[in-house]
């Protein structure tokens, strides 16, 4: 049983490698065709995407909620900016961001990380523990005024060939491929399996000799890296930052992303960003129909409620045990045909 469950994911994934084939070529010669609008609503799922693929990491693979998961998301868009005002609008300047982003990723990733992973906190505490801890960095946003221009936002300029759009539409697609399958293999490699076998069974990986708490760091430390740089390049792209970015607000659509999409998965949070994404730009242009659809929270919520109660695995994980399902029927019904065919 076990095996056909591998072959089948296996078939899966070929299939889903094939898709994403196509849906790359066809991604690749869009811009030719396409208008403003939705290039820049495509750029900003690909960011997105990136965003929801690291929070996937800790809740998916580690079962680990983080409500403070918004501080790398955040944090990375003001350092771009922040250095873009202070050193200029260089491609050098946007390099260094890159370092300064993952230097403040990891620094946060480590505080939360020990706070959160002790032995005996429980997992409100924990969820807790991340959420207090950005709100405790967005305060610091709010009030350093000088530096952050506080409630108000940053406004930066971007480096020349950063301010083409369709030259950051490739570059944002390059940027989710890259970071798929950096996080892919990540989650492939020894240590991604440990952190898998951690959300199965904490007590018998600690059991086996693992270092429980060694792992979950690692994790954390890999999601709030990629968080922070989808929000570097999320704050080049919109040359913005505000206190928003680092609140609970955006710590919680990544959540939602990954439930949509289907956690533990990694497409799951690429396609929980499209469907969401999509969605709220379809009915942000339905205002001038009907004012409801101004209150597209509200839709959004009846999205999210629905996929929780008809699809409670997300949008790739139903189409996965749909797939399953039929391969084991079919190959149930042939194995009977093939019992029967002797005694014919």
């Amino acid at each position: 049983m076990k095996s056909l469950r591998e072959h089948i994911q296996r078939d899966f994934s070929k299939n889903v490698i094939i898709a994403l084939s196509v849906l790359l070529i066809a991604l690749l010669i869009f811009p030719k065709f396409s208008s403003y609008t939705m290039l820049n609503l495509l750029t900003r799922i690909f960011v997105i995407s990136v965003f929801a693929m690291s929070y996937d990491i800790l809740r998916g693979y580690m079962g680990f909620i983080n409500l403070g998961h918004a501080v790398y998301f955040g944090g990375g868009a003001y350092v771009a900016g922040i250095l873009y005002n202070k050193l200029g609008t260089t491609i050098p300047v946007f390099i260094l961001s890159i370092a300064v982003v993952v230097l403040y990723s990891v620094i946060c990733a480590l505080v939360m990380g020990k706070l959160s992973f002790k032995k005996g906190t429980s997992v409100f505490a924990a969820a807790m523990l991340t959420l207090a801890l950005a709100e405790v960095v967005r305060n610091i946003a709010e009030s350093w005024r000088d530096v952050t221009n506080g409630t108000d936002g940053l406004i930066f300029k971007v480096p020349s060939i950063l301010s083409n759009r369709i030259f950051f539409y490739y570059f944002s697609l390059i940027f989710l491929i890259v970071m798929f399958i950096i996080l892919r293999k990540f989650i492939l490699s020894p240590t991604g399996r440990v952190i898998i076998a951690i959300r199965e069974n904490e007590q018998r990986a600690e059991f086996l000799g693992f270092r429980i708490e060694n792992y979950k760091l690692i994790a954390i430390l890999v999601s709030g890296v990629s968080a922070g740089l989808a929000g570097l390049v999320f704050g080049t792209f919109n040359r913005f930052a505000n206190t928003e970015l680092l609140s609970i607000t955006y710590s919680t659509n990544a959540l939602l992303y990954t439930l949509i999409g289907g956690t533990g998965t990694l497409y799951g949070g690429i396609v929980g960003s499209i469907v969401v994404n999509v969605f709220q730009n379809m009915l942000l242009n339905l205002r001038s129909i009907h004012p409801i659809f101004e209150r597209w929270l509200i839709f959004l919520g009846i999205l999210y409620i629905a996929v929780i109660l008809f699809m409670p695995k997300g949008i790739v994980g139903t189409l996965r045990h749909f797939i399953e399902n039929r391969k084991v029927k079919s190959d149930n019904e042939k194995s009977s045909k093939t019992e029967k065919a002797p005694g014919e």
